[in-house]
């Protein structure tokens, strides 16, 4: 798309007609610098294609340019976030020494449980001791290169319906495992406290689930059955915008 004049300029054109009020070519014309007759040969065409129309002596977008437009909008929109993500380059860091550091040592960067965790030997990511440290301290990494290794762990939506039980939930923790929990009301926070879970999200849990998932966490999501629609549509939302999909499943607890 990018790469066809031609298609950017219908772009702009329809972008025009839809944001403002154009009664002459002319005017149009201006506004994007073309020429009147290079205008002029982009309109007609596009209302040869039903992309635009004149009605009440102005040129408007009819619905499928509406339509057109916006596919078009979305298409470059995941272009431009998966390029943004790829140029956004990071040269420093905070990790945690995964064992005693030198300053100006070579270490490598890994994700582990959800925490950049700083070691000396090889990965995809690695940087340069800002500052000695102790295993276990914070560790300044300066110079990085590559991208760290992660996958993302899994979230397993448990629809938490009336008929939910203790029991029931504690045969779902078995089976999921979880790094951690997110307990999306006051039940689930309950369930959560009588299952004795360590780490437990009960703020933003449904963003808090996903970022926890996007560092490779696995996540178990207790989610009233009404909200179950709405945990995935966000977590297709994130998928849509990394390459890495973050896998899951919904569950019943009985």
């Amino acid at each position: 798309m990018l790469r066809d004049v031609r298609e950017g300029t219908r772009l702009l054109i329809l972008l025009e007609v839809t944001r403002r009020r154009h009664s002459r070519l002319k005017g149009l014309a201006e506004k994007l610098d073309l020429t009147v007759a290079a205008i002029s040969e982009y309109v007609k065409g596009m209302e040869q294609e039903g992309l635009i129309q004149h009605v009440g002596g102005e040129y408007r977008a009819t619905q499928r340019g509406v339509e057109f437009l916006q596919e078009r909008f979305r298409t470059l929109r995941t272009f431009v976030e998966s390029s943004a993500r790829e140029m956004a380059l990071i040269d420093e860091t905070m990790a945690l020494a995964g064992e005693d550091v030198r300053e100006e040592e070579k270490v490598g960067l890994f994700m582990e449980k959800g925490t950049l965790v700083a070691r000396r030997r090889a990965s995809p990511s690695a940087g340069v001791a800002g500052n000695a440290a102790r295993k276990g301290d914070v560790l300044w990494v300066r110079d990085l290169e590559g991208i760290v290794d992660l996958r993302p762990g899994r979230i397993s939506i448990a629809r938490l319906a009336a008929r939910a039980t203790l029991n029931g939930s504690r045969r779902v923790v078995r089976r999921v495992k979880p790094d951690v929990v997110g307990a999306y009301d006051l039940r689930g926070q309950r369930f959560a406290a009588k299952l004795a879970v360590d780490h437990v999200i009960e703020f933003a849990v449904i963003p808090g689930s996903i970022e926890a998932a996007q560092r490779g966490l696995t996540v178990l999501l207790l989610c009233p059955e009404d909200r179950v629609a709405e945990a995935v549509g966000a977590i297709e939302e994130a998928n849509a915008r990394s390459e890495a999909k973050i896998p899951y499943e919904t569950l019943s607890i009985g």
